[in-house]
């Protein structure tokens, strides 16, 4: 089975589950109609449209953030601009695996078709994402994970500032790797103000192998970085 089959066989199973959104809007009438994703083409540029589907995939940029959804139809981009991303319920479900429920305008960008919601209410969860990921010894990690999802733990050792965001060091007892945190999502991390060196991280992130930097490890969304509660506990082991 090639890659696009196993991304629709996905996209039906979680599609086919139960919603959990009851089916009248708040103010009691019907639901506007759920365009599938297919039949949205660049002429529909401007129109105001409703869409649903798993969200495949996630990634960030300097004002907001990116998630790839799937109805088993075709696949679209919903960007979301960080202050609406804000006002969003729920965010810690959406990732992964979720599906969600989207109104917004239709926009073209470099060929690929973007719904863009006005505010963060237009987005709703229908169903959580199920967190699930591998999780990696960051000292077994190298060139070949490239482009991989990691599920990593560790403690920091260092923290250092970067013109778009800043750096963390973690390690663990196997090694130690960097994590890149984007300003867009740094400033949106859970009990972010307890990032300091000897804290305790669990961090979900894409693996990025250059020759010039070496490997980093990039969250996409910022509840991709959970801060442990408690006091820090530095030069402690993997548990």
């Amino acid at each position: 089975m090639n890659l696009r089959n196993l991304t629709l066989s996905f996209v039906a199973v979680l599609l086919a589950l139960p919603l959990s959104l009851p089916g009248a809007n708040a103010a009691g009438g019907q639901p506007p109609p759920i365009v599938p994703l297919g039949d949205i083409s660049p002429t529909d540029e401007g129109k105001t449209l409703t869409v649903e589907g798993a969200v495949v995939d996630t990634e960030n940029f300097s004002s907001g953030f990116k998630l790839h959804i799937n109805d088993g139809s075709a696949q679209v981009v919903v960007l979301i601009w960080a202050s609406d991303w804000d006002h969003i319920y729920d965010t810690y479900h959406i990732n992964v695996g979720a599906v969600i429920r989207v109104t917004g305008q239709v926009d073209v960008y470099r060929g690929q078709i973007e719904i863009v919601p006005k505010r963060g209410s237009d987005v709703k969860v229908v169903k959580w994402a199920k967190r699930n990921w591998r999780k990696y010894a960051l000292g077994g990690m190298n060139g070949n994970d490239h482009n991989a999802v990691v599920w990593v733990e560790g403690w920091i050792a260092d923290i250092t500032p970067a013109r778009d965001g800043a750096y963390l060091l973690i390690y663990d007892d196997t090694g130690a790797q960097k994590v890149h945190l984007y300003d867009v999502v740094a400033r949106r991390i859970p009990r972010q103000e307890q990032l300091w060196v000897g804290q305790r991280v669990s961090i979900v992130g894409r693996v990025r192998a250059r020759r010039r930097v070496g490997i980093e490890i990039v969250p996409a969304l910022p509840h991709d970085v959970y801060v442990a509660a408690g006091d820090a506990d530095a030069g402690g082991e993997s548990k």
